[in-house]
């Protein structure tokens, strides 16, 4: 830059700094307007209100840095500003506020001075340049705290709902730390645990709030492998075909971990069945009666499945005809249907199953015993 230029700008630079006071308060009555700076203090705000104008006479003058008493990194300022519950929005409004500020001011001194145009632009320039990357700084430090906010409060729910789940604290504990979460000691609340071999724990944490909607998801997060929610009502709408949802309730806030038991139960017993969806009590009791009950089911499955399986060569085909003959309420031409054969097809199959074993399926307790040994079965295949 030729000499000239520097000497015109460093004499408004000069200008701007003798009244630097000045153009401080006329920032923090800029920014007081913004509603959200109103819950931060003046003292605060004027640091950086004087920083704002060191800094634009040091970039008028072509230099760089701040002298180190005033330097301050403008992300620890937004990180600030961030834990203040200002918005990123209201941040750089007010920073760039503050520039504009400074920058009007520069102007009107280039003006009574009568500064050469060249002079002028080339310190709009700077000041412009100065207002972005400076912006960039207090954006970045904001958006970062707010990243560490949100990831220290569902630290804090995902924390609080295990301890909920785990029966660790009192009552009044739980009214205690979960008024924040709309928990109270009067009202009756739903349990949920999902699982899903394709959907990491965070993710299916997300399903389920969807699931349930944002305004009855009182607290949800990761748990065990799992993801863990505390509703205010049950979860009715669709899932995805590779989730299944233990739901248990509804159950008073002292027996949320008897509940939360109850769910693991359920979505054991659902997932070792192949279900998916929501499985609660009334979809699974006889299934968990089943899981309960391994002698009886050893039993029967000697009786009803171990003959098929030794002495034919179509066994598994002949229990999976069964299964689904019992499923369609005992009826040959809506199991035939659902296995694609013929009706006569279906009852060679349903015979040569009475002669292996014996099954009189007109008679419903034989029927329901083939049922508990084949559900035996299908529970002794899969993983624990």
């Amino acid at each position: 830059m030729s000499e000239p230029l520097h000497a015109h700008l460093a004499l408004v630079a000069a200008q701007l700094l003798r009244r630097t006071d000045e153009l401080v308060a006329e920032q923090l009555q800029l920014t007081s307007a913004i509603g959200s700076y109103r819950a931060v203090p003046p003292s605060e705000v004027r640091p950086s209100a004087r920083r704002n104008v060191l800094r634009v006479a040091a970039a008028l003058r072509g230099e760089e840095h701040l002298p180190a008493c005033v330097a301050e990194d403008e992300r620890e300022t937004g990180r600030r500003r961030a834990l203040q519950g200002i918005p990123g929005a209201d941040v750089l409004a007010a920073y760039r506020g503050g520039i504009a500020l400074l920058r009007d001011e520069f102007l009107r001194i280039a003006r009574a001075e009568g500064i050469p145009t060249d002079a002028v632009l080339l310190g709009t320039r700077r000041i412009w340049l100065l207002g972005d990357r400076h912006g960039n700084d207090f954006l970045a430090g904001h958006q970062g705290a707010e990243l560490d906010l949100t990831r220290s409060e569902e630290q804090q729910r995902t924390t609080l709902l295990a301890r909920l789940m785990e029966g660790a604290m009192t009552t009044d504990q739980m009214v205690t730390a979960g008024v924040g979460y709309g928990l109270t000691a009067n009202e009756r609340y739903w349990v949920a645990r999902a699982r899903s071999a394709g959907t990491d724990p965070l993710a299916l944490t997300r399903v389920l709030e969807r699931a349930a909607g944002a305004r009855d998801t009182l607290l949800a997060g990761a748990y065990g492998g799992d993801a863990a929610a505390l509703l205010s009502r049950p979860i009715i709408d669709e899932l995805a075909d590779d989730v299944t949802v233990g739901l248990a309730g509804p159950v008073d806030l002292s027996r949320l971990h008897a509940g939360f038991a109850e769910a693991t139960r359920l979505l054991e017993a659902g997932t070792r069945f192949g279900h998916r969806g929501i499985v609660d009590r009334r979809r699974m009791a006889l299934r968990l009666a089943v899981a309960n009950q391994p002698e009886l089911g050893k039993h029967l499955h000697t009786r009803y499945v171990e003959p098929v399986e030794a002495e034919s060569a179509m066994g598994e085909v002949l229990l999976a005809s069964v299964e689904t003959y019992l499923s369609r309420r005992r009826s040959i031409p809506k199991a035939a249907a659902t296995l694609s054969v013929h009706v006569n097809t279906l009852r060679y199959r349903l015979e040569r199953f009475t002669a292996l074993t014996g099954a009189d399926f007109q008679d419903t307790e034989t029927a329901f015993e083939v049922w508990w040994a084949l559900q035996h079965r299908k529970l002794c295949a899969s993983p624990i």
